[in-house]
């Protein structure tokens, strides 16, 4: 049997899911750009997050390194 904190997680996660993807909807309906325009926006954005993400890891990983005196 699930008790109520997990139930209320589950209830808050789903909320948080559905409240993002209707979010996500709206924003492609009123965007001021055509789709072509937004998609290579989107894409340019993605790319940025992930180099910036792997710079992140790699500064992370030398830090590591460098306090386990590799």
């Amino acid at each position: 049997m699930m008790n109520d904190n997990a139930r209320s997680l589950i209830v808050g996660a789903t909320a948080l899911v559905t409240g993002l993807c209707v979010g996500v909807g709206a924003g492609f309906l009123f965007a001021p750009y055509s789709g072509a325009r937004t998609r290579r926006h989107l894409r340019g954005f993605a790319e940025d997050v992930v180099e910036d993400r792997a710079e992140a890891v790699d500064k992370i990983i030398e830090r590591g390194k460098r306090l386990m005196g590799v």
